[in-house]
């Protein structure tokens, strides 16, 4: 913008220059009744080169104030950097801001920022959500030497502050995602799952996504970087661990089903001992203390009635005279 701006007013000033245009008056001699004319040189406005000298005067004001003036979008911060590359000054609020018409601007997201690493599927550089993968999945090494796959998503945030020193070490923001975010990120993730065993890096999966972010955070601290949100999307062990896990894991439920079983049976005959053990306690009772006759006839009663009520047929021994008169029952034989 400057630079066509100055070329603007260039133009313009020799448009200028050539506004009024030159012509020589021929001399005439001097005659009998004309007493004649040297020649002369006069002047008069060229209309052509005074319009293009006022257009690109326009010109040069547009480009000029588009030189001095910018506009600024909420969640952006602008560094100005002279021709000499210093850095000149630094806004972070949205709006209208003016600037030297020499400075250049270097914008830096400072909102939301979203890294994927992912496998693109077919064909496509994005993830599932449709934003631009940053890469494909790491590949880790656990605590066993095993090696597998991890897929992930991270949300982070630049605090507006740092900005300026962020432009110092990466000069644009391309090079601050590739150099800094890029590297500590694949850092991280290698690094972590060495602490964990194959199984753990299977199973507890919110374990190892903890560790990360704090191992993140902790390399990010001081930068002005920020970690909003990290997601673990995928952990793929090679097949032949994922088999016998599996394996381990059906294993594990027979044994859990047997054990359950066992538990059972266990049940059941400590419960038969109680029963025995309690008919025995009876018998020793009885065998003491034996009942008395009118008992012996009482229990016979109370059997019969609760057979009659049910409606059981009661078989009695030829010639014997069993006939008892139950109270609310009709005679039971």
């Amino acid at each position: 913008m400057f630079v066509a701006a100055a070329v603007f007013l260039i133009l313009a000033l020799v448009a200028v220059y050539f506004r009024s245009r030159e012509y020589r008056t021929p001399a005439t001699p001097a005659t009998l009744n004309n007493p004649g004319r040297p020649a002369a040189v006069n002047t008069r406005p060229n209309t052509v080169a005074l319009w293009v000298a006022i257009a690109f005067g326009i010109l040069f004001i547009g480009f000029g104030l588009a030189s001095t003036v910018y506009a600024q979008d909420t969640g952006e911060s602008k560094v100005q950097v002279d021709i000499s590359g210093n850095i000149v000054g630094q806004t972070t609020e949205s709006g209208f801001h003016f600037k030297a018409p020499w400075a250049t601007l270097h914008t830096f997201n400072i909102r939301n920022q979203t890294v994927t690493y992912i496998n693109a599927t077919g064909g496509s550089d994005s993830d599932n959500n449709g934003n631009t993968r940053s890469g494909p999945y790491i590949t880790v090494q656990d605590k066993d030497g095993v090696s597998s796959n991890v897929s992930l998503n991270l949300q982070y945030s630049i605090d507006a502050r740092s900005v300026t020193n962020i432009y110092r070490s990466y000069k644009t923001e391309d090079n601050f995602k590739t150099q800094f975010i890029g590297n500590s990120v694949r850092s991280v993730v290698r690094q972590v799952p060495n602490d964990f065993t194959t199984i753990q890096l299977i199973t507890k999966r919110g374990s190892v996504e903890k560790a990360m972010i704090t191992a993140l955070e902790r390399r990010w601290k001081g930068s002005g970087v920020h970690v909003d949100n990290f997601s673990l999307q995928e952990i793929t062990p090679p097949k032949s661990v994922t088999a016998s896990y599996a394996a381990a894991q059906q294993a594990q439920i027979q044994v859990t089903k047997e054990q359950a079983l066992l538990d059972a049976k266990k049940v059941q005959a400590q419960q038969q001992v109680a029963e025995a053990q309690g008919q025995a306690d009876a018998n020793d009772v009885l065998n003491g203390h034996p009942l008395s006759d009118a008992a012996l006839k009482q229990r016979e009663i109370e059997a019969l009635k609760s057979a009659g009520e049910h409606g059981s047929l009661i078989v009695v021994p030829q010639g014997s005279n069993n006939i008892l008169n139950l109270p609310g029952t009709s005679a039971a034989q």
